[in-house]
């Protein structure tokens, strides 16, 4: 193999970048890459490949999103044969579709007819397999001097989110009584036959407030059943009338296609987008012939599904079988972050509320945001955030960190998976939290844990480069185990985090003192939501002149102050979270449970 030819490379590893220079990669060639870690105080060959992305630009193309889903939704829907459910698919693939044009209009009119070689690397990738390459070789594909040659990965060591080095203690005192009761009676109720009961509870998935709903509904004698589901194995046969749907929706994102993408990248970026669709209209097909078996079975009693994060193709497909079986589609809360987060629009067609027939929220905030949006459909109630939350505040440790703070880090890069809720390439990232970590953290008379964001799905095939400037600060400890932080908050005095994400419910409901940094270019809060908690929380505006300087002075303080000064806002801080947490301070489980029996199940 002999890579002499190419003097312009895409390439996005270290390792696969070393492995070319040792088959004959010339040093002077061009690497054009988005990864951090090879962009990171790099030689100046190494190019940024989203150079063109400025802050402005990548605003105006993210703001932009949610009007183009809506437009798409809307001319989905103006087909015969396209229901809601199907018209929300469409959407949220042309919205998904979105990093494929963003990294397609990286490109130049050179790069489709002079040579180009990617490397491209194979290796473990988290449980969605490997997303570690941009779509370089499909949209290059007809450059007849384009090339690929593949890497294997030497370090795998990657590994996904677990509870690994936490007690079985700790987990059942935040989980309570309510899971041990579910995950009894769980079991106990596989073997009870439907009809010994006068109503059934379906649940296709899990999360907290579910988990303690169903607890008290199996207590007052509605059966609970795990819903499952597999795709068929067969390959589904697109219907009569998807060509008519992808003829009109073509129509709106070649247009979005042709405002930000060079003229050659057009045919080979439509393409792509029809491969999505097909791909996605196939697996909806699966999907509904996958739910339709367990909901044929037990139609005799009175039945419901209750679901967590129903705004994908799963929710949507269940709710199109529920749709044509009369079952009731109950939906609940995933997270704090629709609510405060301004840049969320962007994925609306993929709220709870877009296809639930009643949607159970945490706060009366994050159903009024719900409720607004264009894709709204359901009937909303407010019950409360889960115990598991409200126990954050009573989780104590005898025993206490050598770190008095604790960083909670959401630095997560986009890679090729994410949606963009930001008007930062991955680059800029990792600036802003390298800048944090050594004008701030590095500074500071106190320790400081660092803890990072659980990364699932892996992005990059290098580590994470702002990870050296931590291990090279002498007050920071890093810890960057995959184990989910709320676990760990209860060993520290103080709480520091970033970017309004559902990372912050956990912090807020500790009770801890919370420093949060409003990130404006990367998932800031809401005009509203900023007003509410800057009364109750201590906010920090990163675009701020001496915003360095003055984060580090305040949590240069002696954590006593800091926490005297959060007393300070015990007041506002309960409305603050009344408002945008948790409406209520316990029993949300009891109250959604009641609302099922009588909305659904009598």
């Amino acid at each position: 193999m002999n890579l002499s030819k190419y003097n312009n490379v895409f390439c996005d590893s270290k390792e696969a970048l070393n492995w070319a220079y040792q088959h004959g990669l010339h040093e002077n060639s061009l690497i054009r890459s988005s990864s951090p870690a090879m962009l990171w105080k790099s030689n100046p060959n190494i190019q940024h490949v989203e150079a063109r992305w400025n802050v402005s630009e990548l605003k105006k193309f993210q703001s932009s999103i949610q009007k183009f889903s809506e437009d798409i939704f809307d001319a989905a829907l103006s087909v015969d044969g396209i229901g809601r459910e199907k018209a929300l698919v469409v959407a949220q693939v042309a919205v998904a579709f979105q990093k494929t044009l963003y990294k397609a209009a990286c490109l130049e009119e050179k790069d489709f007819i002079e040579p180009r070689l990617f490397i491209q690397v194979e290796g473990g990738g988290g449980p969605s397999g490997n997303n570690m390459n941009s779509p370089w070789g499909a949209i290059l594909s007809q450059n007849i001097l384009f090339g690929t040659v593949k890497y294997m990965l030497k370090n795998e060591n990657w590994s996904t989110l677990n509870t690994n080095g936490v007690s079985y203690w700790k987990r059942y005192k935040l989980a309570g009584i309510e899971t041990l009761i579910y995950r009894v009676l769980i079991l106990i109720m596989k073997y009870i036959p439907s009809y010994f009961f006068k109503s059934e509870l379906l649940i296709p998935n899990e999360n907290e407030l579910i988990i303690e709903a169903t607890s008290s509904l199996m207590l007052q004698g509605v059966k609970v059943t795990e819903l499952n589901t597999g795709y068929a194995k067969k390959d589904a046969e697109l219907n009569d009338c998807y060509n008519e749907l992808y003829s009109v929706v073509s129509i709106v994102m070649k247009k979005r296609v042709e405002q930000w993408t060079v003229e050659l990248a057009v045919k080979p970026t439509m393409l792509l987008f029809e491969n999505a669709m097909i791909k996605r209209f196939k697996l909806f097909d699966q999907l509904v012939q996958g739910w339709k078996r367990p909901l044929a079975r037990n139609s005799k009693i009175k039945q419901a599904v209750l679901m967590n994060a129903s705004g994908n193709i799963k929710g949507q497909t269940l709710a199109y079988v529920c749709n044509k079986k009369h079952i009731p589609f109950i939906s609940v809360q995933h997270g704090v972050t629709v609510e405060i987060s301004k840049m969320h629009g962007e994925v609306s067609a993929g709220f709870d509320n877009s296809v639930a027939d009643i949607a159970l929220y945490y706060n009366s905030m994050c159903k009024k945001v719900e409720s607004k949006s264009y894709f709204s459909k359901s009937k909303g109630f407010v019950v409360g955030a889960s115990s598991r939350h409200i126990r954050m505040k009573k989780d104590k440790l005898f025993e206490k960190s050598l770190a008095p703070i604790v960083y909670v880090s959401t630095n997560l890069y986009r890679g090729n998976l994410g949606y963009l809720i930001s008007w930062h390439t991955d680059y800029d990232r990792a600036k802003g939290e390298s800048n944090l970590v050594t004008k701030v953290l590095s500074n500071l008379p106190h320790k400081v844990l660092y803890k990072t964001y659980p990364e699932d799905n892996r992005r990059y095939s290098d580590k994470d480069p702002v990870l050296n400037d931590v291990k090279n600060s002498n007050n920071i400890i890093l810890f960057d185990k995959k184990v989910d932080m709320r676990y760990l908050l209860s060993k520290y005095r103080i709480i520091v985090t970033s970017g309004a994400t559902s990372t912050l419910a956990w912090p807020v409901m500790s009770g801890k003192p919370v420093v949060f940094i409003n990130r404006k270019e990367k998932s800031p809060l809401t005009d509203e939501a900023y007003i509410c908690l800057s009364k109750g929380l201590f906010i920090f505006n990163d675009d701020e002149e001496d915003f360095h300087k003055n984060l580090s002075k305040f949590l240069s303080q002696p954590i006593s102050d800091i926490e005297i000064l959060w007393n300070k806002k015990k007041d506002f801080r309960k409305d603050m979270i009344k408002n945008y947490f948790s409406k209520y301070e316990g029993m949300a489980g009891k109250r959604a449970a009641k609302i099922i029996l009588k909305e659904c199940l009598t």
